[in-house]
């Protein structure tokens, strides 16, 4: 019984119990540690792993970001250099006639393609209230000639003052002034013609009703315009005003015949910019002896331009932004600047540069939006325009 009680103790029991534990706990913490140095050493390898990634990463998108470029150096003027202007031929001698008097159209004489020599009756006119004044003056002035001779022989008798013969006088210089005038509008109604030319237009017909004059209601009756030889306005811009000369040669373009130009001269300039367009006015004058050209007809004016010391580059190497006009150029070291121009003359395929360029420049055809100032590039078939 002493063995049991002996073996059935809670004390030694309880002590074996919390060696137990305590060898289990030392195991855990082994483990812990263990499973930490594993975890540290994982997260050291995936960290180095991935700088190592990265930076193979930066050499990669280093070595691709070097841009591969074109590049084109600028061309020093251009002969033949040309500037195309809108312009309408007209006659070199154009007017609209118009009545002198009122009245009605009491027969015409010319119609519309007519050609008609200076003074060469167009029309006449019925102006019945002009003949009734005329004839009233002619009465008025019959009477003041009489009043004037009877009182011319009064007053070298000296029957008469001065002053009565004087006024005598006056009244017959005013009838005769008077009649004279009413005679010179009984002249307007024959309507003719101001110079050599062709009938352009006609706006009348028989007993049509005309009122004196070019302004309010009245309308032009003909229009005459002088064909044989025409001539146009073109308005050069500022920037090529001083390369126009009198005398100078145009060819001009019908959109009906573009393989026909036709050789005009330049007649006479302005001689001033105007200030609200900028612009030159040029006359050219073009022979017509064949009648081969209309007034009225649209036409392209061509000048020649002088062969300038300004550079021209393909109007692809250009990029526009708020700032205005750029070239992207490569410079000793392989890299790009962005330079500002001013921009001149628009060639078509070209353009002139004003100023931000140097002959030996390398500038970028077609860079793209995305360039930055600095970015390296590499050129690849370097070619000159000619």
């Amino acid at each position: 019984m002493t063995e049991q009680r002996h073996g059935h103790q809670g004390l030694p029991e309880l002590h074996l119990h919390h060696a137990r534990r305590g060898a289990v706990a030392r195991k855990a913490r082994i483990a812990a540690v263990v499973a930490i140095g594993l975890l540290l050493a994982g997260l050291g390898r995936t960290l180095l792993v991935r700088h190592a990634n990265a930076e193979a990463l930066a050499k990669e998108a280093e070595r691709h970001a070097v841009l591969t470029v074109s590049v084109v150096t600028p061309t020093r003027g251009r002969g033949d250099a040309k500037l195309t202007l809108p312009a309408t031929l007209q006659g070199i001698a154009e007017a609209q006639i118009y009545a002198r008097t009122s009245g009605y159209i009491k027969r015409w004489h010319k119609d519309i393609g007519q050609p008609v020599k200076k003074g060469e009756l167009l029309a006449e006119l019925d102006i019945p209230d002009v003949d009734k004044q005329a004839q009233q003056a002619q009465a008025n002035f019959v009477l003041a000639k009489t009043a004037y001779l009877r009182w011319k022989t009064l007053r070298a008798q000296d029957a008469v003052s001065q002053q009565e013969f004087d006024e005598k006088e006056s009244a017959y210089k005013q009838a005769d002034a008077e009649l004279k005038r009413l005679r010179d509008l009984q002249d307007f109604a024959r309507v003719v013609a101001p110079f050599d030319g062709i009938v352009t237009r006609r706006n009348i017909d028989t007993g049509s009703l005309v009122n004196a004059g070019n302004g309010g209601t009245p309308q032009a009756l003909f229009a005459v315009a002088q064909i044989d030889k025409l001539h146009l306005y073109a308005y050069v811009p500022q920037a090529n005003a001083a390369a126009i000369r009198v005398g100078q040669t145009v060819d001009i373009a019908r959109q009906e015949a573009p393989g026909q130009p036709v050789k005009g001269k330049v007649a006479r300039t302005a001689g001033a910019i105007d200030p609200a367009t900028r612009t030159l006015q040029v006359e050219v004058s073009i022979p017509n002896a064949d009648h081969g050209l209309l007034p009225g007809q649209y036409v392209d004016a061509t000048f020649r331009l002088p062969k300038g010391d300004a550079l021209t580059l393909p109007t692809n190497t250009l990029q526009f932004n708020a700032k205005g006009s750029r070239v992207a150029l490569v410079g000793p070291d392989n890299k790009v600047h962005l330079q500002p121009v001013a921009v001149g003359t628009d060639f078509g395929h070209e353009v002139e540069i004003r100023a931000g360029l140097k002959p030996d420049d390398k500038v970028i055809i077609n860079p793209p939006d995305s360039i930055n100032d600095g970015q390296p590039v590499a050129i690849v078939a370097p070619m000159k325009e000619e």
